[in-house]
Order: structure tokens, then sequence, then C-alpha cells
């Protein structure tokens, strides 16, 4: 059982870390090495269950963008003889962000020049359109949403309704630009703490368990507002299918006592009281835990 494990000093002290472990105490106020393990946990069972979220989020933008422009200017519409941007000026340097996008892209060609070698013996691959792709930094579709590439004869605004079928927050194709670009940066800076094993929970003004989940949820529903902004049909289908909601209900007070063993456990005895949690579970989108007794006790979760 839990209660009989020793968290200190191996488990606690030197597979974790005081330092790193530390701001769990602080923020949801444990009161012992159980509670503060248990809301530990519950970060981890947090990030496994926004990955399909943000993984989605990240592969729809991609696809939804490569798609139009593939369609407008042609394969390997990154190069700078097809990508062209508002600022040019002959024999000048580029702003920021549209070398930081050409290089994102000569970086994936690189990385699919250098995967061939190793992990399939092909030497003098020449990568092709959807390898490049699949090997771009998340970044990339962060900064071919800015300004620069907005205008007459650029790739927006018209190819914005194409990689964007969703509800406008506008009806200026510049405003909802600048407001995407925001929305993925928000949303790429949340995948990164989640992907890089910080706390998911964690920011600047966190101070309590009510700050932390109200962040998380804040920050699901950027997510989910990303993916309908760029294809609705697609949010249905993870609400449809429990990711969304999987997501959500981690982020409950409810999840953090349980995975501290302080939360309800039921009895169940009977086929009505069984059902009774089953309801229970459905109308709260919850996870119920419970014990059943017969020769032996066992336990159970129900969602």
């Amino acid at each position: 059982m839990p209660k009989s494990l020793i968290y200190r000093p191996v488990l606690i002290d030197c597979l974790i870390t005081n330092n790193r472990i530390g701001s769990y105490s602080k923020v949801f106020s444990t009161q012992n090495d159980l509670e503060l393990m248990g809301v530990y946990l519950w970060n981890l069972s947090v990030c496994a269950a926004l990955y399909p979220l943000v993984s989605t989020a990240e592969v729809t933008l991609r696809n939804a963008i490569d798609g139009a422009l593939t369609a407008d200017i042609g394969r390997f519409w990154w190069k700078k003889t097809k990508l062209h941007y508002k600022s040019f000026v002959p024999n000048t340097d580029a702003p920021y962000p549209v070398n930081f996008l050409y290089g994102n892209f000569a970086s994936a060609h690189k990385q699919v020049i250098k995967d061939a070698r190793i992990r399939h013996q092909r030497m003098n691959h020449t990568p092709l359109h959807h390898e490049v792709v699949a090997k771009t930094e998340f970044s990339t579709w962060e900064y071919v949403l800015d300004a620069e590439f907005m205008g007459n004869n650029l790739i927006w605004p018209k190819n914005l309704g194409k990689a964007f079928t969703g509800p406008w927050p506008s009806q200026q194709a510049s405003t909802t630009l600048t407001y995407l670009k925001d929305l993925v940066t928000t949303v790429r800076e949340f995948r990164n703490r989640v992907f890089h094993h910080e706390p998911a929970w964690k920011r600047f003004g966190v101070l309590n368990e009510a700050d932390a989940l109200a962040h998380l949820v804040e920050k699901i529903r950027k997510i989910e507002e990303l993916i309908t902004l760029i294809s609705p049909e697609k949010t249905e289908l993870l609400r449809k299918n429990g990711i969304l909601q999987r997501a959500y209900s981690a982020c409950t007070s409810a999840e953090i006592r349980r995975h501290q063993h302080a939360g309800v456990t039921h009895k169940v005895a009977s086929m009505s009281k069984l059902a009774h949690v089953v309801e229970l579970a459905q109308l709260n989108s919850s996870i119920e835990k419970i014990c059943i007794y017969g020769k032996a006790k066992r336990v159970f979760t129900i969602s």
C-alpha cells in the first residue's frame, strides 16, 4: 500500500530531488510525503491526459497549413524562390521571423538526410516534401503566421480560410492572423512544458491548488480553440472519443485527492451499487474508486 512506502531518502530526495518537488509542497499545501508524492504523480497523469490533445493540435496545424500552401504554391513552398514576404528589399537580409522560418525548414531538411543515413543506411538521400514537413519544429507553424507573410500576392490572407475553416474571431483577416499566431505561441509554450517533463500547472501567479487547476483548464480551452479554428470536425472527433473530457477530468481537485489516496472509495456489494457508481462517474466526468470484497479485497477504478 502507498502508506507503507518509505519515500525518503531514495524516492524523493534522490530520484526526484527536493529542488524539483519543493514547489508542489508549497502550492498544493501538502502535509506529508504521501500527499506530496500524490500530487507529483497527479501531474504525470495530467501530462498523460494532455499528450494526445497537444499532439493533435500540433499535427493538425501543421497539416492544415501545409495542405493549403502546397495547393497554392506547390511542393516545397518554403523555398526562398517561392515564399515571399512583405518587407522584401533586394540585397538586404530578411527580417528575423522570415529567416527563422527558412532556418527551421533547412534544419528539417538536414535531419531527414541524417536519419536516412543513420537509420536506413541510405546515402545521398533526397528529402521528399512530406519528410521535411514531418521533421519541422512546432515553432515553424507559429512563424509562418507572421504578419510578414500577409499582403497582396503573399500566402495570407488568400489561404487563411483554406487552412482555418472554423469560426474566425474577427472578420478582418489581419486581426485573425495576429490572434492565431498568439494562440499558437500559447499552445506551443504549454506543449513544451508538458513534453519536457515540467510541472504542467506551473506559471507565474499560480499560488495555490485553485490557481493551478484554473491555469490547466484555461490551457486546455486554448488548445481546443486552436483545433476548432482549424477544423470543428476534428474537435468533434476528440470530443466523441473522450479525449477532450479526459483532459478536463484530469484537472480537478478530485483527481488530486485520488492520487493522494484521500478520495472516496465506494464499497460495492451489489449490481445496483455498481450501477450507481458508474452513473456518478458519467455524471461528473470523474474517475471513481471502488472496492469489491470476495475471497479477497479487490480495488478498481471506473471512468
